[in-house]
């Protein structure tokens, strides 16, 4: 990594943009946009771009064109997102000088607001200006229903892989529990974005949940299924009204048959 670091990259985007017409709105998330970034931060961007005099897809590639000159590149990747109605691509970029670039580009008028966690770098035409809460800032009854079901049935796979003696499959499984659970624990903690897990729980510098630390198994059966044990019941104190009870039973049967 620089010593100018990511902010240097994020002084090159905004330069950019200020000089661009077309680009409408630029906004700095992640955790420079928190004001929480070090040396090793990569950037998390998202530019609005002007569709009136050109196609979205003739703007995206402008967009990734001038990615292509604030450093060196090493390697690069455009992951579609959005759909025909509502376009958008993530630019990602690795630097050879080890700095990354993570650059949404959005036509401008699809963003109602500025997000949680992220500051305006530029704002043309202010709609940037009020605040916007999107959907996956926050999990409605029925998501962190769905994340309690899946806990308690990616439980049931680590005990039939487990027995099983499919280690791998066992410690993934393990790992797609704890996942569900580090999101219900942020949705109770009502933190922003609780869909991202421990990324939300530790960037807030909340409480872990007793006993996590816990479900860190060694590569063995036994292992596994004790670190699930225990995960169970940071699952039972995170689910106990999500309405899961069939599933949560099947979970800690095959558990106990297990042990």
């Amino acid at each position: 990594m620089t010593a100018s670091g990511p902010w240097r990259l994020v002084e090159s985007l905004t330069r950019w943009a200020e000089a661009t017409p077309w680009c409408d709105w630029l906004e700095l998330g992640g955790s420079l946009g928190r004001g929480a970034g070090d040396a090793d931060s990569d950037v998390d961007a998202g530019v609005g771009v002007e569709l009136a005099d050109a196609s979205y897809l003739e703007r995206r590639d402008a967009a990734l064109a001038a990615a292509r000159t604030f450093a060196p590149v090493a390697d690069e990747l455009v992951q579609h997102l959005g759909s025909d109605e509502r376009p958008a691509d993530h630019l990602v970029m690795q630097y050879t000088d080890g700095r990354q670039l993570s650059l949404v580009v959005m036509a401008a008028q699809n963003r109602p607001g500025l997000p949680p966690g992220s500051r305006a770098l530029l704002d043309r035409t202010g709609r940037l200006a009020e605040p916007y809460v999107p959907d996956v800032a926050t999990a409605k009854p029925e998501r962190q229903r769905e994340w309690a079901f899946l806990a308690w049935w990616a439980l049931t796979d680590v005990a039939k892989h487990a027995k099983r003696g499919s280690v791998w499959r066992a410690v993934e499984s393990l790992h797609e529990a704890r996942t569900h659970a580090w999101r219900l624990h942020a949705a109770r903690a009502d933190l922003d974005y609780p869909a991202f897990g421990v990324i939300s729980v530790e960037n807030a510098a909340a409480a872990v949940p007793t006993e996590m630390g816990a479900t860190l198994p060694a590569a063995d059966p036994s292992s596994i299924i004790a670190a699930a044990v225990r995960l169970s019941r940071v699952l039972d104190r995170l689910t106990e009204s999500a309405g899961v009870a069939g599933v949560r039973a099947e979970a800690l049967r095959r558990l106990r048959k297990s042990n």
